[in-house]
């Protein structure tokens, strides 16, 4: 994403949003995504454009305005040959809340760089302006945990995976590898508070969950 068009963007284990965590349960009540929120401006469609991060093709895509996730994509590493096989166990990167690119099609192959989507803001239940980032693997079958259904085998920090590029982009603004993730052994120590009995929790706007990009 153009890193200029970004306010805020949630902290890895944070407790922003709602549990996100691996299906084998090693880590619970945290998000082990990003929320990436955008500048008022900007939330409108197809005003903030999501760019493949490396070459891959189409593992996932969804655009199903009834699961109120307006759409969902999801990227996987080209893998030749074996790019027809189902991408369980496979690191890949996934963006929600957001449009696809209505050309494309699960097998499309895509380079780093290319325009995928756009960030979305259709539904109007939702109220904070962001949409998601995930570098993950799947698993299956999906699995409840402190009522969330997880689909995900493995979890990870983007930032742990950009190009030193890329990355300093990013500090310049404000934004280290030290700062946008919390370690487990910090979060297993200070857990996050659900409101009711979960997924969502109860400080989701806490500056402590965010880093604003200077």
């Amino acid at each position: 994403m153009d890193i200029n068009k970004i306010r805020q963007i949630s902290k890895y284990r944070s407790c922003a949003g709602h549990t996100v965590v691996p299906q084998d349960g090693r880590e619970m009540k945290r998000n082990m995504k990003h929320y990436i929120e955008v500048y008022p401006e900007l939330r409108k469609e197809e005003k903030v454009e999501l760019f493949a991060p490396y070459d891959g093709y189409i593992s996932v895509i969804r655009a199903d305005m009834a699961d109120k996730l307006e759409g969902e994509l999801w990227i996987a590493p080209d893998r030749g040959i074996l790019s027809f096989l189902p991408p369980f166990n496979l690191w890949s990167i996934s963006f929600e809340h957001m449009q696809p690119r209505k050309d494309l099609r699960i097998g499309s192959k895509v380079k780093a760089g290319e325009v995928v989507g756009y960030a979305s803001f259709l539904v109007e239940e939702r109220t904070d302006p962001t949409f998601d980032v995930i570098y993950g693997t799947l698993g299956i079958p999906m699995k409840t945990l402190d009522n969330w259904n997880s689909p995900f085998g493995n979890l990870d920090s983007i930032f742990n995976h950009m190009s030193d590029e890329v990355l300093a982009q990013y500090q310049k603004r404000g934004i280290t590898k030290e700062n946008i993730i919390i370690s487990k052994e910090e979060r297993d120590q200070n857990p996050c508070v659900y409101r009711n009995e979960g997924p969502y929790f109860s400080k989701h706007d806490d500056p402590a969950n965010w880093i604003e990009l200077k």
